[in-house]
């Protein structure tokens, strides 16, 4: 099987299981997008990271993060699968929890950067909240609302691994100061 079609190359894509056919500026593709940057960022990060946690941890929110995707595509869910990402977010509270108690007390806003992992993590957050701000305003899935929770504690996951990453690896934090 070839891995080009030639359909798309009219600007146009279809949705999971859908034959219909839109053009590819719809809100939807953008959003489809975001998560494959997410999901590349932190393949990127992967490729850095030697820590074995860490790297199961980013691997889940990849997988998390294409289960996202394939909603947002079409894919059926059920009020059990809410259930399901509601556990992911409390499982998501206890690993900030857990890297926040390792980490020095934040007094400052610090750069992002440090470690190429770090720098990884860092730009995946910021994807990830680009990721959010575009599923609060997509208009055509209100029922996916149930990701928000997810998504909003994941950012805040992927600063505190940041910063995890570059004490682990004896990287300081820059303190950003207005000058």
């Amino acid at each position: 099987m070839k891995l080009y079609t030639k359909e798309g190359d009219a600007g146009t894509s279809a949705l999971l299981g859908s034959t219909k056919r839109m053009p590819k500026s719809r809100p939807v593709f953008e959003i489809l997008g975001v998560t494959d940057e997410v999901n590349a960022t932190l393949g990127c990060a992967l490729a850095s990271l030697k820590k074995p946690s860490e790297t199961a941890l980013l691997v889940s929110i990849q997988e998390d993060i294409f289960l996202i995707g394939a909603y947002i595509a079409g894919l059926k869910f059920s009020s059990a699968d809410k259930a399901v990402w509601s556990k992911r977010v409390t499982d998501l509270e206890d690993r900030i929890d857990a890297y926040s108690a390792k980490l020095p007390l934040l007094k400052a806003f610090i750069l992002p950067g440090g470690s190429e992992a770090s720098s990884h993590i860092h730009l995946a957050r910021v994807k990830v909240r680009t990721l959010e701000r575009n599923l609060v305003s997509y208009s055509g899935k209100k029922s996916l609302k149930f990701l928000l929770p997810y998504i909003n504690r994941l950012s805040d996951l992927l600063f505190v691994l940041a910063r995890y990453v570059n004490m682990e690896l004896g990287k300081k934090e820059k303190i950003w100061s207005k000058k």
